[in-house]
């Protein structure tokens, strides 16, 4: 982000009471809101974001008394970048899917996004997540995967578990231990079956 731009807010096309920001920050509007108890007034507010399996930013809103979760990337280009061909994509052009500014985004074909990747980002197997390592607590035997949901695919266990275990959140899933392949890890048993990882000196 150059701090010498100006930030700009723009009202979303398709969601009336959301702006959006050429800085890829996105904010409820202020409202007047009815209730059984009489009528406030609701400050609006940034919104948070959170990062997915795959690294790319998403925020959750309510629309018409239903939750929603949209990428930050596809609104922002939805509000700031005309896309006069139909493209179905957005590229990041630093290859940061975190880098949500406008003058980061453009919209692309399937084929160029995948190409982009795999020539100054990374490739088209890794976004669809981190390689891991699965290690059965019974047999002591590691497997290597391209991702979370390869893992999951083969192993027959649930993703969210997978991805529960690997950030701390879980000890295991369906007997397994699973951990991120970051090219660095040293998998290390303890007696009771617990896995360690540390950077290699």
């Amino acid at each position: 982000m150059n701090k010498s731009e100006s930030e700009i807010w723009k009202a979303h096309p398709d969601f009336e009471k959301l702006e959006v920001s050429t800085f890829g920050r996105v904010r409820t509007l202020d409202k007047m809101v009815s209730s059984e108890k009489g009528t406030y007034f609701k400050k609006g507010r940034i919104r948070k974001q959170h990062e997915d399996i795959g690294g790319y930013l998403k925020i959750g809103f309510g629309v018409n008394g239903k939750c929603v979760n949209k990428f930050v990337h596809r609104l922002v280009a939805q509000a700031f970048i005309p896309n006069q061909n139909d493209l179905p994509q957005i590229n990041h052009k630093d290859s940061d899917r975190t880098n949500n500014n406008v003058s980061n985004l453009e919209w692309c074909t399937a084929s160029y996004n995948q190409k982009y990747r795999e020539k100054y980002g990374i490739s088209n197997t890794e976004s669809q997540g981190h390689p891991v390592f699965a290690i059965n607590l019974d047999t002591m035997e590691v497997s290597r995967f391209r991702s979370q949901g390869e893992a999951s695919r083969t192993l027959g266990i649930n993703l969210g578990n997978i991805n529960s275990v690997i950030k701390g959140k879980r000890k295991q899933a369906g007997n397994y231990c699973f951990v991120n392949d970051d090219g660095h890890a040293v998998i290390k048993f303890k007696d009771d079956k617990r896995i360690l990882t540390e950077d290699e000196k």
